[in-house]
This record gives C-alpha cells, structure tokens and sequence, in this order.
C-alpha cells in the first residue's frame, strides 16, 4: 500500500521523455529504449570511434554503445548523469551495453575493465564518477575484474567541451598513473569513458596504461560525438 502511494506521489518518469514507466521499465520507457542511437560499432571493425584513435595509441577494439547528437536521447541521458548525479542511470546504461558487448567481450579475450579516473577534487563536487558507475554495470553483466582503482588522476583539469583538438590533448597530457601494473598482466583490458570526442583523454589514459603495464587495450564509452 505504501509502496503504491509513494508511487502516485513521486512516479517514475522515463529521464528522455518524462513518461511515466510501467512496473517491468527502467529509467527509459520502451518507446525511449526503442529510439536509442546505437551505434553498433562492437559488430563492426573501422567504425567511426577506432577511426578516430588511429595511429595515436595500440589498441585491439574501439566501440561506443551510442551516438550523440545535439538534442537528442543521448544528450538528455548524459545531462542526468552529469548535472543530476543520476549514478544508477549510469550503471542500468552500463548493463544494457553489457548485454550487447557479451559475444564481441568472449571473442576477444577481454578479461578486465578501467574506468577513466575522476580527479578527487571533482569526484567531491560530483559525488560520483560516471564512467566508473557506467563501468560498474558492464563489468556486473560480462563478470570480468574491474582494475579501476588501479589507475588515478594526477591532478584537476579544466572542461573539454569549448576546446580544440590541440587545447584537449594539452589539457590532459600526463595526468594519469597506475598504481599497480602488476595488476595488468598479461591482461586484455576494456577502458571505459562516458564520451568520446576528439579521443583526446582516451589516448592520454591508454597510453600511460601500455607504456607502464604488459596488457592489451580496447575501449569503449557512453557515447560518440562525431
């Protein structure tokens, strides 16, 4: 009875269209679930993410769950995770990728996962790190080891999203470490960021991995703005 009434108090809305959900939805209704922008890169080799990673680090695979575009879906779920600290968004998003990822994880040998470090000073004003939380729900759905605390952030670094491609790579050049390389060897390891753009933190991140570890690197993310 009072689980009914907390219903009718505070329904639960689908975060894309504001609709209320059904006992058997999540978070997006079917209709919104229907509309994701997937990219479906994890089938295909030569997609736009690995196009753009190219020559810049060594990598097995490169795949993004969705596109991102201007006013769409994709913008309305990372606006929650970002703005509204919506950690369970991002771990449900994390477990749909998962289910998606299962055949292309088995083929590939991928037996661990990375999550992109927040710096301590933003994970504080934040409260969470979303790519950790998007990394959480895919390691719970293919059971390969999580390695996140294994890699940290040197220090806080400005916004991306008005930069350039040069202005990005400087901004986070040298800003990340591993704890514990020993941790990675011989390992396939998937390194998770909730958006990829220009890749500029990406390369960064992988690149301190395979300098200072004897592993493999794929990657994935939330999204892909072309």
């Amino acid at each position: 009875m009072l689980k009914h009434l907390i219903h009718l108090l505070y329904p639960n809305l689908c975060v894309s269209c504001n609709k209320s959900l059904v006992q058997t939805e999540k978070y997006l209704c079917l209709g919104c679930q229907l509309q994701l922008p997937e990219t479906n890169d994890h089938l295909h080799k030569e997609n736009g993410v690995e196009k753009t990673l190219w020559g810049r680090i060594p990598f097995e695979r490169a795949f993004s769950f969705l596109f991102f575009n201007q006013q769409g879906i994709t913008q309305k779920l990372l606006h929650e995770l970002k703005y509204r600290g919506n950690e369970d968004l991002a771990v449900f998003l994390g477990q749909l990728y998962g289910s998606r990822l299962q055949k292309t994880i088995e083929s590939h040998g991928i037996d661990a996962i990375v999550a992109i470090p927040l710096h301590s000073s933003k994970m504080k004003k934040r409260g969470y790190n979303q790519s950790l939380a998007f990394a959480n729900g895919i390691s719970e759905i293919l059971k390969i080891e999580n390695l996140s605390d294994s890699v940290y952030r040197n220090r806080a670094t400005d916004t991306q999203t008005k930069k350039n491609r040069i202005e990005r790579w400087t901004n986070v050049d040298q800003i990340f470490s591993v704890k514990n390389p020993n941790q990675f060897e011989n390992k396939h390891v998937l390194l998770v960021d909730d958006v990829i753009t220009t890749g500029a933190t990406i390369e960064s991140c992988a690149s301190v991995i395979v300098k200072n570890c004897n592993c493999k690197i794929s990657i994935a993310s939330i999204a892909f703005a072309a």
